[in-house]
């Protein structure tokens, strides 16, 4: 060789370890301190951030003091704050403390949960994590599965499971080979993620069958029967029916009992997409609202939406491992077998679709074992209960309607002015006008609210057209705040319509 081998700082030095984590410590503290203060949104244009950041490879490092200083001046501050207990808005929660410094720790054991053996300890608390999540959405804990990098590979291993179910040999041949032509049935009101999951697994995009939503955001069983019975008799083959819990517009639940009973009867597979709303089943003070989950064939879950982790872990839970990993088998000459034949542990890389997999099961499991869930039920039910309070604020404000009433821990509503509900009830083509005028005007109220940085709210489009949405996903979200923002809500619908005047 005719260089010495440059290693660098020493990374390893008690010092310096001691150093970075001190630094980020605070850095932490200070954010965390800081969310209630700090605007929500940043106004820099995008513009400005990319001549910030552009730059070319380094070819020489930069001291860590230096680059720490950095993120805190030049990346903090241009953050959307969706730790906030004043964001209100999409599914991004105010992560618990602990679970913030798992992710430092997950990282530094660097395991790889693919197999067993390169992650001993890991596999098996996953194992504890699935049948935790099981149990807290009301699946039970006699389940199986695995964390995910979200709801959308959880939703398309749930309906490949129904694909190799119903078609066997698509694994081996393809879809060509079993020459049928699959249907999927789900609400409207689904998330994009289902849509990608037929188109991914060849079934196409026509394959997805929507069933229309009335007025809460659900859907009728008894019209996607009609649905599944036209289909098999214009020659498709009905795959599987998926129920929502907590639909990501309206968090509306689904009927899952009776699509439970409809799958059953007409021999679907029977999928749940409780990404959002699985934690309910952990509420006391509104029970039942999952009832049906614990009868689906597979079940998405994220622990980070409203278990409070960072991203990721979104989750699937099924009941049948051996079928599971029959569905994902392939050669992996590389992962040494299992010695323990009577009871082997768990390679997720035979279950899933990732063949890399960090050890995100480490934060839940730690949120779970420090907080409890008991304190998960409080929150959920406290936060419940504050949309509860919304439903019944705006309900008697002049010119405020509820969209959908509240199935869990987010409610739509629009401002709705007098002028535009006569010309909508009178029907013709001024109706038409006027709901997209109504559509712009819950658009205009969203940006209004979020370009002023103190709550953070969106609009959604819901049976009926736009509404805003609001969705109570902070832990550290108050009834104090919740009041505040009902009081600015006049405020922001009048600079909503002088600006569209």
């Amino acid at each position: 060789m005719n260089q010495e081998f440059d290693s660098g700082p020493r990374q390893d030095s008690p010092d310096f370890v001691r150093d970075v984590g001190d630094r980020v410590t605070r850095i932490i503290s200070d954010c965390l301190a800081g969310r209630t203060t700090q605007s929500i949104t940043d106004p820099t244009p995008v513009a400005e951030l990319r001549a910030l950041f552009n730059e070319r490879l380094p070819r020489k490092g930069t001291d860590h003091r230096r680059l720490l200083d950095r993120f805190s001046e030049q990346v903090v501050p241009h953050t959307l704050v969706n730790t906030s207990p004043g964001y209100l808005g999409l599914m991004n929660p105010t992560p618990v403390t602990l679970s913030i410094f798992a992710d430092a720790l997950t990282s530094l054991i660097n395991q790889n949960q693919a197999a067993s053996h390169h992650s001993p300890a890991g596999s098996v608390i996953e194992e504890v994590v699935i049948r935790w999540l099981g149990e807290a959405v009301g699946y039970g804990e006699d389940c199986h599965g695995h964390l995910t990098s979200g709801g959308t590979v959880a939703n398309l291993t749930g309906l490949k499971l129904a694909l190799h179910r119903a078609a066997p040999g698509v694994r081996d041949k393809g879809l060509v080979a079993a020459g049928r032509r699959f249907t999927v049935y789900a609400s409207d009101q689904l998330h994009f993620s289902v849509e990608r999951s037929v188109d991914i697994l060849g079934l196409g995009r026509d394959a997805l069958r929507l069933v229309p939503t009335g007025p809460d955001a659900t859907v009728d069983p008894h019209v996607m029967r009609q649905m599944i019975e036209g289909d098999r008799r214009d020659g498709m083959d009905p795959l599987a029916i998926m129920g929502i819990a907590g639909t990501t517009a309206a968090g509306a639940v689904d009927p899952l009992m009776e699509l439970a009973d409809l799958a059953r009867e007409a021999g679907l597979w029977f999928h749940v997409d409780a990404a959002y709303g699985g934690a309910v089943g952990l509420s006391r003070e509104y029970p039942g609202v999952l009832a049906g989950v614990e009868r689906a064939d597979s079940v998405t879950v994220d622990a980070h939406k409203w278990f409070f982790v960072p991203f990721v872990a979104g989750g699937i839970l099924f009941r049948d491992r051996t079928f599971a990993e029959d569905v994902f088998q392939n050669a992996a000459g590389y992962i040494p077998p299992s010695e323990d034949a009577d009871l082997p542990p768990t390679d997720y890389l035979k279950q899933g679709l990732a063949g890399t997999r960090r050890f995100n099961a480490l934060k839940v499991w730690m949120a779970f074992k420090h907080l409890g869930a008991d304190w998960y039920t409080s929150v959920v039910d406290h936060q419940m209960g504050l949309t509860r309070k919304v439903t019944e604020v705006i309900t008697e404000l002049p010119d405020w309607k509820i969209a959908v009433p509240p199935a869990t821990a987010i409610v739509t509503f629009r401002h709705e002015p007098e002028a535009l509900t006569e010309a909508i009830n009178n029907g013709g083509v001024n109706a038409k006008g006027a709901l997209k005028k109504r559509d712009r005007l819950q658009i205009r109220i969203a940006e209004v609210i979020q370009n002023e940085g103190r709550f953070w709210v969106s609009a959604a489009p819901v049976p009926g057209g736009f509404a805003l949405r609001l969705n109570v996903i902070s832990w550290l979200t108050d009834e104090a705040l919740v009041d505040a923002f009902l009081a600015e809500l006049p405020r922001y619908a009048q600079e909503a319509a002088a600006d569209r005047s």
